[in-house]
């Protein structure tokens, strides 16, 4: 589910860059303080983890394929969304949106790249590969450890008349998220975040829900992401587990290509020495 939050926020920020949208929405409330002991973010984590599966179903599979649709409500832009995700970040995203085209984002485990018409071909760098990199992990649900330097439960909120533990992360090139955990059945239901983008850092809240069983991992199949007052639905069509993907899948663009070899032959010219300032007149 984590590459899914990733994917449709990395699409959502590609959208933000063209002159679409508005100003970014308040930010939310903070939350209720409830009146019982909190309990440490950490076994708020594990029994996530517990909830959707287990670590070591989480650890036995090898690949994941998601296939969705896409609606931005209010903005009559419907669209689909494929994924295909193997370890340890190997990934490729393709959307299209019939009055956009196609947006496609992809690493082959070290290079981040994305392309569109809004935004042309470029490979990602600085925060934005590393916001990616995250994003995609296959692992990201169950070694959580070694993305956050800190977890802490700050309270207690209503999701859709429910209520669910608070826990804000800070990972280890301080970017901080709130995920909200169903306080019954241990469940991620929300999320709010900070995704870095072309436009700068935009702000977003997003919804789990209608979790269901694939091969012995529950997964939301509907995801509302709120970014920058536009609101982006997402529902899975068909989820698959362990089926074989082809390595070419996750193979650079040739666009790709010629930008890698672009940036490295510049970095191999040898710039200009400096001019000397003229000496001054006694």
């Amino acid at each position: 589910m984590n590459t899914l939050r990733s994917a449709a926020l990395a699409l959502a920020a590609s959208l933000l860059a063209a002159p679409l949208l508005g100003a970014a929405e308040p930010a939310p409330a903070a939350p209720t303080a409830p009146a019982e002991k909190l309990p440490e973010a950490k076994a708020l984590m594990d029994k996530f983890l517990t909830a959707i599966g287990g670590v070591e179903r989480l650890k036995a599979i090898k690949s994941r394929q998601v296939s969705l649709t896409m609606n931005l409500v209010g903005m009559d832009l419907k669209g689909r969304m494929q994924i295909y995700q193997m370890p340890p970040a190997l990934a490729y995203a393709e959307t299209e949106l019939a009055q956009i085209g196609k947006v496609m984002q992809g690493s082959d485990g070290e290079t981040v790249w994305e392309s569109s018409l809004l935004s042309g071909t470029r490979i990602l760098k600085g925060a934005e590969r590393a916001a990616f990199l995250r994003g995609m992990r296959f692992n990201a649900d169950y070694d959580y450890q070694d993305l956050f330097k800190s977890m802490t439960t700050t309270g207690v909120e209503d999701v859709l008349g429910r209520p669910a533990y608070a826990v804000e992360l800070v990972t280890q090139d301080d970017t901080k998220e709130t995920r909200l955990f169903d306080k019954e059945s241990g469940l991620l239901v929300g999320l709010r975040s900070t995704t870095k983008s072309q436009m700068g850092e935009v702000p977003s809240n997003t919804a789990f829900s209608d979790y269901r069983e694939v091969s012995g991992i529950k997964m939301p199949f509907k995801m509302s992401v709120k970014a920058m007052q536009v609101e982006m639905v997402t529902s899975v069509e068909k989820a698959e587990l362990d089926v074989p993907i082809p390595a070419e899948r996750f193979a650079l663009p040739e666009e790709v290509k010629a930008l890698l070899a672009k940036q490295e032959a510049d970095a191999q010219t040898p710039k200009p020495a400096p001019t000397p300032a003229p000496e001054q007149k006694k």
